[in-house]
C-alpha cells in the first residue's frame, strides 16, 4: 500500500476535519487533527464507514 502525502498546518488545522481523496483508491478519507501538548495526532477514517 502506498502512503498518502498530507500537509498539516499546526495553527489552522488542529480540531478540524478535512476530506481528502485517497491517492490509492480515490475514495474519500476524513482526517481529524488533534493536539495533545506538543504532539499532533491525525485520525483517518473512510468517509463511507
Amino acid at each position: 500500500m502506498a502512503p498518502n502525502d498530507v500537509e498539516i498546518d499546526e495553527v489552522n488545522d488542529v480540531g478540524q476535519v478535512q476530506v481528502l481523496d485517497c491517492q490509492v483508491c480515490c475514495q474519500p478519507i476524513e482526517l481529524t487533527t488533534y493536539q495533545h501538548g506538543d504532539d499532533i495526532q491525525i485520525e483517518a477514517e473512510r468517509e463511507n464507514d
